[in-house]
């Protein structure tokens, strides 16, 4: 059995198909994890969709910004008209996708750990304020069982709401709403901290053109980051730079044009495939 790690792949899933067949992927023996963001942007979020839902017994995915978004217009809430609203909307007019959330994507979570390889993998990363693998797998789980709740629609609608962001955890003294968001914020949106670790939440360029008074979040010291091998995608502008050999970021550009990357973990070979846009 090999282990495949796949960066965003946004709905190219020409280039993915490409990746998979370079090195025979065997979804009876292989395992596939995916960073999240498997939607939006690319021609075929569609047939990505189909493909992970009729192979799920070996796909290991969390869950990105994009496809919590999908989530949050399938539950109701009035989506914002912007350009990639309109492509996940377009999802939405196919019945058989509303099949795959209710009985699939919906109960997909926000980290995957293997205890075993020692890996843990999110969408963005791991804030520093979370400096054991019990926080981790406590707030994930409690914001995987409201995504699976009746009251889902309450939560997303009040999940980008700025009056109840929060960029500090604050030693788990979050409550409510500012909780969920800050868990969201970290798992799925997170770039820069500053040095105590609380969250800026709307720089995205890479490193050197950003002030020294904040950090890539890996940057800041955290015990879990030398106990396990991180795994994210999320921040496209590193191109899989800067990031110390124990945190691997791939998501590597594939919607802007750039490539789509794959990470063999037992060999730590990578492979890739230009994308067109």
């Amino acid at each position: 059995m090999t282990t495949y790690i796949i960066g965003d792949i946004h709905g190219y899933y020409n280039e993915f198909l490409s990746l998979l067949n370079k090195v025979n992927f065997n979804h009876k023996k292989d395992k596939l994890w995916l960073t999240g963001d498997i939607i939006a942007r690319g021609p075929d979020s569609e047939k990505m969709l189909f493909y992970l839902y009729n192979f799920q017994e070996s796909i290991r995915l969390v869950l990105g910004n994009h496809d919590l978004y999908l989530l949050a217009l399938y539950s109701g809430i009035i989506h914002t008209g912007t350009i990639y609203d309109k492509k996940i909307l377009e999802l939405l007019s196919n019945k058989k996708i509303s099949i795959i959330i209710d009985n699939w994507l919906k109960y997909q979570p926000l980290v995957q750990i293997d205890e075993e390889k020692k890996i843990i993998m999110t969408h963005a990363g791991i804030t520093p304020q979370w400096n054991n693998i019990d926080i981790i797998k406590s707030v994930s789980s409690e914001v995987e069982n409201i995504l699976i709740s009746k009251n889902n629609k309450i939560f997303f609608s009040y999940m980008s709401n700025k009056k109840y962001q929060s960029n500090d955890w604050n030693n788990n003294k979050l409550t409510g709403f500012k909780r969920f968001n800050f868990i969201i914020n970290s798992l799925t949106k997170m770039r820069y901290c500053y040095p105590d670790g609380t969250l800026e939440m709307t720089i995205k360029e890479e490193p050197k053109n950003v002030s020294k008074l904040l950090k890539p979040w890996f940057l800041i010291s955290n015990d879990i980051y030398k106990k396990y091998t991180i795994l994210f995608g999320h921040w496209s502008s590193l191109n899989g730079r800067y990031t110390p050999s124990y945190i691997m970021g791939l998501d590597t550009g594939c919607c802007w044009g750039n490539k789509l990357t794959m990470l063999s973990w037992e060999d730590k070979k990578f492979y890739t495939k230009k994308c067109k846009i």
